[in-house]
């Protein structure tokens, strides 16, 4: 589940509330003093339970990103330092202010990602593509008479992954653009939150993986196809056609020849002869059928090599969306590719040595099941 959109314990939601009620009727953020008390009567250390929110992005600033922020000094909080709910806080919390606002920012975003179109007509000069959030808002018919700004507006400055944004003193607008994100046309909070916890989380190295005979891949399909014949009397891996299959055991050299090739992979895959008809792929069936076919197999190993050669699947099938959506990125961190894709060469061997790899953890799984 993602972590931002999981439910917040007790005292993390308590904390939120204790926040919110005074923004709500004040439209200003409470002091930590104020929640530190408020949080104490309960029983709770306001310190411990803010530094015990769920957070992304503490590789890219001090405190990250969650629920709520604050200002602080080190690991010390100053009594008279502001705590204020984010998008992710108002996500938590039941009220309908709380989602108007959110839905206002959210209008904002969207209004920004659109304002970047302007770029493709003015090719000699730098473009100011800032907005009013009050104009934008009021475009958008979300909330033509500008209602929830006064809340919007104040969460607007701390919400650094969608917007960078400065709110005009005694107003309830100010000027911004798009903040750590490249795009942001969103509809709702769930999808924000579970791109930007996709974007913002901390890098791992990648799996990349060498290859070095051009047919290792083929080869491996080919031992994989033979050991579920003499186990089970039938054929599993049906090739696509040789001016195609041969592709596989070719470098690439561009964009073009990379997308052609994991086609092919992904034709391959489409072609596995694994009985039943749901889910439609046969990825889909095949961790169950070996399983029941030869009940006494690692169905740990089986389950990680379907999970690799899935993310090719996700791979080919997203190949026409550029949006880091969690599902490609993790797709590309699995198969040891960057994102965006930079070297299309070592790209293509990294998911060529995985599949390779995938379809012989296959092999020697089923090959351990014959008596």
């Amino acid at each position: 589940m993602n972590t931002l959109l999981e439910p917040l314990d007790g005292p993390q939601q308590l904390l939120l509330e204790t926040v919110w009620k005074p923004f709500l009727d004040g439209k200003k953020f409470p002091v930590f003093a104020y929640v530190e008390y408020v949080m104490r009567l309960a029983g709770h250390d306001a310190a411990v339970v803010l530094n015990g929110f769920p957070r992304i992005g503490t590789h890219l600033r001090e405190q990250g990103y969650g629920a709520v922020g604050w200002h602080a000094q080190g690991s010390w909080i100053p009594a008279k330092a502001q705590v204020w709910p984010t998008i992710a806080g108002l996500h938590h919390i039941n009220h309908s202010i709380a989602s108007a606002a959110a839905e206002d920012l959210l209008a904002f975003m969207r209004a920004l990602t659109k304002q970047q179109q302007r770029i493709l007509e003015s090719p000699f000069q730098v473009l100011n593509l800032h907005m009013d959030l009050a104009e934008a808002v009021r475009q958008s018919s979300i909330d033509r008479n500008l209602t929830f700004l006064a809340w919007a507006a104040p969460v607007a400055e701390h919400e650094w992954p969608g917007l960078s944004f400065n709110q005009r003193a005694g107003t309830s607008t100010g000027n911004g653009t798009l903040g750590f994100l490249d795009a942001a046309d969103f509809q709702d909070t769930n999808e924000y939150l579970v791109t930007i916890e996709a974007v913002l989380a901390r890098p791992e190295p990648l799996a990349t993986l060498t290859y070095g005979e051009p047919r290792a891949l083929l080869r491996a399909a080919n031992f994989l196809d033979i050991t579920y014949e003499l186990v089970t009397g039938g054929r599993l891996v049906e090739r696509p056609p040789v001016d195609r299959s041969s592709l596989l055991a070719l470098s690439v050299s561009s964009e073009a020849d990379f997308h052609t090739g994991v086609a092919v992979l992904a034709e391959l895959l489409n072609r596995l002869k694994v009985p039943g008809k749901n889910p439609s792929h046969p990825l889909g069936r095949i961790e169950q059928h070996l399983a029941d076919t030869m009940p006494g197999i690692d169905q740990d190993a089986v389950r990680d090599a379907v999970h690799t050669l899935d993310q090719i699947r996700v791979l080919r099938n997203s190949a026409i969306h550029t949006k880091p959506a969690p599902e490609l990125l993790e797709a590309h961190k699995d198969l040891g590719l960057t994102f965006p894709i930079n070297d299309f060469a070592t790209a293509w061997d990294s998911l060529r040595a995985h599949a390779e790899q995938a379809f012989g953890t296959l092999q020697e799984a089923i090959q351990a099941t014959r008596p």
